[in-house]
């Protein structure tokens, strides 16, 4: 019996949370979706100053809201209350009650998902003091009013059942105690029997024997069945008050828990969403019976029966992040062992971001339904992946592991190895900014390769890489190649700089895949997964800072006993200028080049970005950031067969409805350059300084000091009116600089 109470009988779902909303100045409130954040938590709306935990106003200049207390490591969050300042939709100041400036607020971590077990029993173990005393009075009321006088079963509730079963001539009623429905649900079948009945009653007794009353109550109030949400049940006064109320157990009014009481006999019959009349009839006679045993007074009966009946759903609890849930598992195996996770009712607070991954599980979905008709059949479901990070932290913000994890389990965020393609480009050209930063290389942005067609020499015959669809170039810049995604120039340009820094450059940014200082390493022949290629992106985004997979704060017990933490791992590898430089340089691949078609999508504001594709369109890629996120998207056939989509026909829409989702309102703040670069008006196709005679300009970083200074000779210009015309603009670009 104690195995069976303490043991298999026990289904107690982990739980995982996201990330804590971190409100700065400066931050839109529209595109961070603050209030749509506060109702997912159950924010209550106040007029006036919030005065409890919990609650929040609005007025058109500012939003005070009072925050929880939360805890995800050592050092527990305190909440308090708070005033956010607001102009255009954002944050500009933020002090506390005593009018002290803050540098920023924390709403706690959102609930992403349970890990559930083959029962699928939702519940949220609580002690007997975690109960207020009103719930525990009003379940002994409707359940078992003699339940502390008893051993377990009760001689007058029996004979009563028995005489209205006679009468019925069925199992109309049953008689049974507490302990004797905590004996059925732990150990019998539902099925009514007399033999089930004496045996309900062999195991009460010794129940009762074993355990103190209060225990079998705990117990009992833990275990007890309250309903069905979708495909789990909800077990447990805690779970319970959640799901009607959307609160804890112990903030339950009187006919609240009144309520809950009434739903215990039959879940289906007097649920207050359901059948609202049924459960008020229900609760009042809770409530009559509570009076008549002298729990409450009469004041408290009239003001209680007098009430509505007012339920307040929570959000339905998501498993929306499934695949990630599986991750996490895979990343704690060592610290946590291989413990059944649906009965240890863990806590792991996670970095994912709760509307980063609703966003992204839609934008999969959505671009999926989108691609189907257009992708090359290949008798199978084409699939799908996402990974969201955070460059200014490191945390894995969203993930999807393909188009639906009913569908299939597994994760190839995580675990599917794939070709980058064209995507890896970015590599090639951080290494030439990078050895330029450091002296040894003099390539610039607007210096010329070519684009001509190339014989590498290889072991048996030399290698002739193609452009896309054959397309042939001549003298180009470095940027054209980067926003063009040309092949030719992308390998003389790393032929340049030299094989072996590539593969360095790849290393500090991220990429752990085995390479080989071979030339079609330059057009990404080897293999990643989208984690890697996101976390490698990260570096690039970040100002040259990497971080390793972040996914995890913490795991702790029920009771908040810590059983895992980790600190995110980074390390400056790359120079902050050729980061910049080559982020940069991606934004026009989105203004200009294989991923102008974004622009159409909704991506209005600045963001860099690459895409990929692979021979035979096994894969197609896109990886791209803006100052907040960076997010690689895959699009591919688990076989590797042909789909017929480009990284700009693929993954770039499904990367575009999910920034698009980020940014509803605002675009992102502009990346400021890092000390030590400065601009020049160039000609895009000589990469010269531009003239008056130049059909197109473009404004063109580069590290101090590397600019040309010799003027565009494909369109000469007056030498007078271009020195003044760029002396006027470094003026402006001086008082431009003065006021940042």
């Amino acid at each position: 019996m104690g195995r069976g109470v303490a043991g298999d009988a026990w289904e107690v779902p982990s739980i995982l949370y996201g990330r804590p909303t971190e409100v700065r100045a400066g931050d839109h409130l529209g595109n961070l979706r603050f209030v749509e954040r506060l109702r997912r938590l159950a924010y209550k709306r106040v007029v006036g100053k919030p005065s409890v935990a919990g609650t929040w106003s609005m007025e058109p200049d500012r939003i005070r809201v009072y925050t929880r207390d939360y805890r995800i490591e050592e050092t527990p969050h305190n909440g308090g209350p708070a005033e956010i300042g607001i102009r255009d939709g954002r944050v500009v100041s933020i002090v506390s009650a005593a009018g002290v400036p803050l540098d920023s607020i924390h709403l706690e971590p959102e609930e992403i998902g349970r890990i559930l077990g083959p029962k699928m029993e939702s519940r949220r173990i609580i002690p007997l003091s975690a109960i207020p005393t009103s719930l525990q009075q009003a379940v002994l009321a409707a359940e078992d009013a003699r339940f502390y006088s008893h051993h377990g079963i009760d001689a007058v509730g029996v004979a009563r059942a028995l005489v209205i079963n006679l009468r019925e001539g069925r199992f109309a009623q049953g008689g049974s105690t507490i302990t004797q429905q905590l004996a059925k649900n732990f150990f019998l079948s539902p099925k009514k029997t007399i033999g089930r009945k004496l045996r309900e009653a062999e195991l009460a007794l010794a129940l009762e024997l074993r355990y103190p009353k209060k225990t079998i109550l705990e117990m009992y109030l833990n275990k007890i069945y309250f309903g069905q949400e979708g495909a789990r049940g909800i077990y447990g006064v805690e779970e319970a008050a959640g799901f009607y109320f959307s609160k804890r157990a112990a903030d339950l009014t009187l006919e609240e828990a009144a309520t809950l009481a009434g739903v215990i006999r039959s879940p289906n019959r007097y649920s207050p969403f359901r059948a609202p009349a049924a459960a008020k009839e229900r609760r009042d006679t809770v409530l009559a019976r509570m009076r008549r045993l002298g729990m409450i007074g009469e004041e408290a009966l009239r003001r209680a029966s007098r009430a509505p009946v007012r339920t307040r759903a929570r959000r339905s609890p998501a498993n929306m992040a499934a695949y990630f849930a599986d991750y996490i598992q895979r990343v704690t195996e060592d610290d946590l062992g291989g413990e059944k996770l649906f009965r240890t009712g863990y806590r792991f607070y996670t970095t994912l971001d709760p509307v980063q991954q609703a966003a992204a599980e839609k934008a999969v979905a959505s671009g999926l339904a989108e691609l189907d008709p257009t992708a090359l059949p290949a008798g199978e479901p084409l699939q799908a992946a996402l990974v969201a990070v955070d460059p200014a932290t490191g945390e894995m913000t969203a993930m999807v592991g393909g188009r639906g994890y009913g569908e299939t389990q597994f994760n190839r965020a995580a675990n599917a190895r794939r070709q980058p393609g064209s995507a890896f480009k970015p590599f090639v050209l951080l290494a030439a900014m990078e050895r330029t930063a450091r002296g040894k290389g003099k390539t610039t942005l607007s210096t010329i390769v070519s684009g001509e067609p190339v014989a590498v020499p290889g072991p048996k015959e030399p290698w002739t890489p193609s452009n896309y669809e054959g397309k042939r170039y001549g003298e180009i810049t470095v940027r054209k190649a980067i926003e063009e995604s040309v092949n030719t120039a992308t390998v003389r340009l790393a032929l340049d700089v030299g094989l072996p820094e590539v593969v360095s450059t790849a290393r500090a940014a991220g990429i752990g895949a085995p390479l080989a200082p071979v030339p079609s390493m330059a057009l990404g022949s080897f293999e990643v997964t989208p984690v890697e290629l996101a976390y490698a992106y990260a570096t690039i985004a970040s100002g040259g800072v990497r971080y390793d997979p972040f996914p995890l704060f913490s795991a702790t017990t029920a009771e908040g006993e810590i059983l895992t933490s980790a600190k995110v791992r980074w390390k400056r590898t790359l120079d902050p200028r050729a980061a910049y430089l080559t982020g940069y340089a991606m934004e026009g691949v989105l203004d200009r080049g294989t991923a102008k078609t974004a622009k159409g999508m909704g991506i209005y504001f600045p963001a860099s970005g690459k895409t990929g594709t692979t021979d035979g369109n096994r894969d197609s890629w896109f990886v791209g950031f803006t100052p907040d996120v960076v997010c690689a998207v895959w699009v591919g056939y688990d076989s590797g067969a042909d789909t017929g989509l480009t990284g700009a026909r693929g993954a770039l829409r499904i990367w575009a409805r999910f920034l698009r989702a980020l940014y509803p309102e605002s675009g992102p703040v502009t990346l400021r350059p890092p000390d030590g670069i400065g601009f020049a008006e160039i000609d895009p196709e000589s990469g010269f300084l531009a003239t008056f005679a130049c059909p197109q300009t473009l404004q063109e970083a580069y590290l101090s000091g590397t600019a040309p200074k010799e003027s565009c000779p494909l369109h000469p210009g007056d030498p007078v009116v271009d020195t003044f015309r760029r002396g006027v603009r470094s003026l402006g670009d001086f008082i431009r600089n003065l006021f940042k």
